[in-house]
Order: C-alpha cells, then structure tokens, then sequence
C-alpha cells in the first residue's frame, strides 16, 4: 500500500487528479446502485407524519379519492377513541352538473366515504358532513376550524394519506391551533408505498407533486407564524398556485 501510495505522489499533478477522479467514479459506482434505494426511500418518508392517536372529540376525514381514509377512521372510531366522524366535501368534477341533468348521477368520493364508514359500524348519527366544497388543504382546514368551533370541539384526529400528511399537519396546526390541538393519523390503506414509489409511473407523480406543495405551502405559511396572527389571515387560494391532489 505506501509503495502505491508513494507511486501515486511521484506522478505529475494533473495525472493525479485523473486517478483520484476515476477513484471516485468507481466508488461511486456501487453507492449509487446499492444506496438509491435507501434514499429514495427516505425522502418518502419525510412527506409521513403518523401521531399517535389521543382521545378527541372528533375524527375528521380529509376529502380525496381514497377510501382507505375512511377505513382509518372507522377503526378509530370502532376502537372508542372520539365518539363522532366528519368527512369534508371535494370539489365534483367540471361535468358533474351536466351529466346529472342528463339523469348520470356520479359517485362523489364523500359517498364512497359514507359507505365504508357505515358498512364498518360507524352509526349514521355519528357521522357529520361539512357541505361546502373543498378545492385545497388550506381551505378545507378554514372549513373544519369553523364546524369545530360551532360544535365547541377542542380536540380533533384528522386522517388522511400518508403522503399528504406532513403538510395535512403544518396547515391544520397553523389554522387550528391553539384553539383546537389536532393529532394527525397516516392512512396505511393508500397506494403511496414509500419503498417503491419510484418503481411507478403513479408513484412518482404522487411524490413530486405532494413534495412540489409542501415546499409551496411552507414557503406560504412559516414567515406568516412570525407576524400574522391566525385571525388576521386572509385565506389562499392555494389552489390556483399547484393543483391539489388532497
């Protein structure tokens, strides 16, 4: 090894840093085959955020196209932990007043939503839906602040996506607190798998969109904590900054 190393000194300084470059290369080589996976799979990760559930006054089901969401929230409701369900309201599609005019009637996902709750044993009278549209996470939590409020709830489990739920966490947080403390609950029921989203074509469209938002949104709210306060805030329109996929 010194009489390499020694043979290495005694070449001229550009043919030097031609080894040491081809040295890197080759490590690098194995690095980036064996270890793209491990940190794929950890920036997955950073988008996940799964509290653990406390006793609240109600659970509240963010809108999407994801019925595994409400499947969470009926095995928490079933487990005894909040006694109510509140699901929110997505936005119908573009066609969806056109086609119902024409006796088309399409499932909305709340729908969806209604049914899991109840085929899992969720009562009727148990689950509340807020009404108005929801088109992005910063209005459907402006949505949910003020039904919690009427209701006087201080304590809320909200579920959604594992994707969605960093940023489910930084806006509720920032809009809810400290009214309301609220726990955020990772659906493990979705397609999103953090150890092989790169694998798909869906995969890698959740995830570069869903990161795209979170660094949108924290650009968006973290300077307001240090000067706004949540009452002086005037809602985004969020959604005509990216789409949302919530």
């Amino acid at each position: 090894m010194g009489k390499a190393v020694k043979a290495v000194n005694t070449l001229k300084p550009k043919t030097r840093r031609r080894i040491y470059f081809l040295n890197f290369v080759l490590l690098m080589i194995p690095l980036t085959y064996f270890g793209y996976a491990t940190a794929f799979t950890a920036l997955a990760k950073f988008l996940i955020v799964n509290e653990k559930p406390a006793p609240a006054d109600a659970i509240v089901v963010l809108a999407g196209s994801e019925p595994g969401r409400a499947l969470k929230a009926a095995e928490l409701f079933n487990s005894g932990i909040a006694p109510q369900v509140v699901i929110t309201t997505e936005e119908p599609p573009s066609i969806y007043e056109q086609v119902k005019k024409n006796g088309i009637s399409l499932v909305m996902s709340y729908e969806n939503y209604v049914r899991v709750l109840e085929g899992y044993g969720v009562p009727a009278s148990r689950i509340h839906r807020i009404e108005d549209y929801v088109s992005d996470t910063y209005g459907e939590m402006l949505l949910v602040r003020d039904f919690a409020r009427a209701k006087h709830w201080q304590r809320l489990l909200i579920v959604t996506s594992n994707y969605h739920s960093r940023r489910t966490r930084m806006v509720a947080r920032f809009v809810l607190e400290p009214e309301a403390h609220v726990t955020v609950i990772a659906s493990p029921y979705g397609n999103f798998r953090p150890d092989a989203w790169w694998k798909t074509q869906d995969g890698t469209r959740v995830f570069a969109i869903e990161m795209e938002k979170l660094i949108a949104y924290s650009f968006y709210i973290w300077p307001r904590t240090l000067w706004k306060t949540q009452g002086n805030m005037k809602p985004p329109s969020t959604s005509s900054v990216l789409p949302d996929f919530s």
